[in-house]
């Protein structure tokens, strides 16, 4: 590790310790004024959309069932007993959402169509940064805190601005409301295929509340060691190498006079390490490293009036972010550092209604990238920055039965000039009472200007076999999106079954995006460089349509649910878009008996019919469909204590490495079966 994180790891630790001792000692005053002998329940039966509060769809508070845009939720519950680590395996169990680990051994997503580059992912409702193209690694956000996780299928750019073409999704923390402090830890192995000189995986959490006064504190920290898999126990090259990781989140909110006040930091360092093949005529290996530290810091500031004489309510707040990301990676002799910045201002003002909400604000936002050769310290890129001003409203009108959006959003970009995007939707509640029929569509434009990293970025990674490079001339993203969803809930009181809820949920869609930015292969500089070279371009147009249905019931102590989902992208010349898979399926069933406080979960993924690359693999295809099964328990066994176990990958469902090095295309994922238990200590 750095020395610069062991010091910064040292002030933090000093600083959560003794957060610690205060919380341990005041939850234990509380536990004697208030000890009960009964054990909490612990039952997670999913919660129903009027009971619900969603933020994304509008950027205000509402009910999930009043949302007038579509929004799938993630709740805590099934995101602790889904993941202990990132947010990677969360997201995979949402309809219509596709997970892919990319070549750096991280994990991207997919929706609609659109890769993670047109997908942007926020942390309450702020954006985050995205060092591998425009995509964020979902392995470097963690998921411990997290209330719920907010997901949006469809052009957003209206409310969030760029690289909301496809989606969003929104993680949000929690915000404790008591003193308390949690300790876990888990052991796990990857099965069958673990490395003989690292067995195990190791993963240690510590989490604390401090209630002062009108303030809040807390402490969170992660820290994990996972160890690399390889399928032939030949570690000449391993399919996947070793990762450590330490996360590190600092939040104190509370009011200043009349205002509420939120301080965040958050810090995240990681280390990668995999064999990518043995030195010509030596014995030792190649290696792929990737050493990465993060720093963010966020300050918020809002303010909430209310006159309930005429029934209106005006608020507004303001956030800011500063974000630091320093990255080292490349293989053995070609490594590079790379720095990228984020600085953002954002801000909002709401006025509302019983029957008419105005949402409003605008942000300035900054970017920096710098890239220099660690072996000469030549510069690869000379720090180069890009600067926006961006303003947005939208008009909610709010009727008992309906609702209609209309919002724009406007775009002065240092490099690519005006933007602009207008969307406007609606939502009609068909059938109400016991039986809920609600009709939720829209149409909207999106875009998405070139990322710094896209323009000017090296992606050296030769020990892997692929370079890929950016190029100073592209041009800015668009599309328009049309969409519908039809949403049914009833419950029955009396069946076969006993009572149980059922939904219904069908999702339509269909993008015309013109100057899609993807990376293609250059046959001629892959020949001269004698490896897969990729090079940014603009795709002129391409259509992207399909359709998500899911089903769920949710029995007393049983929940399932079925999803399937369609995607056809193809560009002007009738090609499929690369790495889309055009089917999914998912199921789960879940079994929570509140008696015994077990929390239980079986889900399986399906995927077929993956676009296979046009370059790459002339020997054809090895595997174009494949399906993996999970399963994940919990158990509160007392008052503080419980463990959980984790089953992944059950049938070790993997790609053949193999055969891809001899051109055949397999779709299966570079994954291996893996186990793990848990303890978790709860004051």
């Amino acid at each position: 590790m750095h020395l610069y994180s062991n010091q910064i790891i040292k002030i933090l630790a000093i600083y959560a310790a003794s957060n610690l001792f205060s919380t341990a000692v005041i939850a234990q005053e509380e536990k004697s004024t208030t000890h009960s002998s009964h054990h909490p329940a612990h039952h997670s039966t999913k919660k129903k959309a009027d009971e619900v509060i969603v933020v994304t769809g509008t950027r205000t508070p509402k009910l999930l069932a009043n949302s007038p845009v579509q929004v799938e939720v993630i709740e805590q519950e099934q995101i602790n007993l889904l993941t202990q680590g990132t947010i990677a395996q969360a997201l995979n169990f949402i309809p219509g959402v596709v997970v892919t680990r990319n070549q750096k051994d991280g994990y991207n997503v997919q929706m609609q169509g659109f890769d993670g580059d047109n997908v942007l992912i926020l942390l309450d409702s702020q954006p985050l940064i995205s060092p591998t193209g425009a995509a964020v690694d979902l392995d470097q956000i963690s998921a411990q805190d997290i209330k719920q996780i907010e997901v949006i299928r469809g052009a957003a750019s209206v409310m969030y601005g760029s690289s909301a073409m496809g989606g969003v999704i929104n993680i949000i923390t929690n915000q404790g409301k008591e003193n308390q402090l949690n300790l876990s830890y888990e052991v796990g192995s990857y099965t069958q295929n673990s490395l003989e000189d690292d067995l195990y995986s190791h993963q240690a959490r510590l989490g604390a509340t401090l209630l002062t006064g009108d303030w809040r504190h807390q402490v969170n920290t992660l820290l994990k060691h996972t160890p690399g898999f390889d399928y032939d126990n030949d570690h000449s090259s391993t399919p996947a190498g070793s990762l450590d990781k330490i996360f590190i989140n600092l939040a104190s909110s509370g009011k200043i006079g009349s205002l509420d006040t939120a301080i965040k930091y958050q810090f995240f360092d990681e280390e990668k390490d995999k064999n990518t093949g043995r030195i010509a005529g030596q014995s030792n290996y190649q290696h792929y490293i990737s050493e990465v530290q993060q720093q963010q810091f966020d300050f918020d500031i809002s303010q909430k009036l209310n006159r309930y004489h005429d029934k209106i309510q005006r608020q507004w707040q303001v956030n800011s972010r500063i974000m630091e990301h320093q990255e080292t990676s490349g293989g053995t002799g070609s490594l590079r550092n790379a720095n990228f910045g984020l600085y953002e201002v954002n801000g909002k003002y709401v006025w509302s209604t019983t029957e008419l909400e105005i949402v409003s604000g605008g942000l300035i936002h900054k970017d920096t990238l710098e890239q220099t050769k660690v072996d000469d310290g030549s510069k690869e890129v000379p720090f180069v920055s890009k600067e926006s001003i961006e303003a947005f409203s939208q008009v909610n009108w709010i009727n008992k039965n309906s609702q209609y959006l209309l919002g724009l959003r406007v775009q002065d970009d240092s490099s690519f000039g005006f933007n602009s995007a207008l969307r406007v939707s609606g939502m009609n509640n068909l059938l109400t009472g016991e039986n809920k029929l609600k009709l939720r569509y829209g149409v909207g434009q999106g875009y998405r200007v070139p990322t710094l990293k896209e323009r000017f970025y090296e992606f050296d990674h030769s020990s892997l076999g692929y370079k890929v490079y950016g190029n100073e001339d592209l041009n800015p993203e668009t599309s328009i999106t049309a969409n519908t969803s039809l949403t049914f809930e009833t419950s029955f009181e009396e069946s076969l079954l006993g009572s149980f809820d059922f939904t219904s949920d069908v999702n339509i869609f269909y993008t015309q995006a013109k100057d899609l930015i993807d990376s293609v292969t250059d046959p001629e500089r892959s020949i001269e460089e004698a490896l897969d070279i990729s090079v940014y371009t603009n795709i002129d147009e391409a259509i992207l349509k399909g359709f998500d249905w899911s089903v769920a019931a949710n029995y007393s102590q049983w929940q399932s649910q079925l999803n399937y989902s369609y995607v056809s992208a193809k560009d002007n010349n009738h090609v499929r878009l690369e790495g889309r898979p055009k089917h999914q399926f998912k199921a789960s069933i879940g079994y929570t008996p509140s008696k015994y406080n077990i929390n239980s979960m079986l889900y399986l993924v399906y995927q077929k019919d993956e676009a296979v690359p046009t370059e790459g693999f002339e020997n054809g295809t090895l595997n174009n469909s494949w399906f993996t099964i999970d399963f994940k328990l919990s158990h509160q066994f007392s008052k503080h204590f419980s463990w959980r176990l984790t089953l992944e990958n059950i049938l070790d469902e993997h790609q053949d490495t193999d055969a891809v090095r001899e051109q055949l295309f397999d779709a299966r994922p570079v994954s291996s079966r893996f186990v793990s238990l848990g303890i978790t200590y709860k004051l």
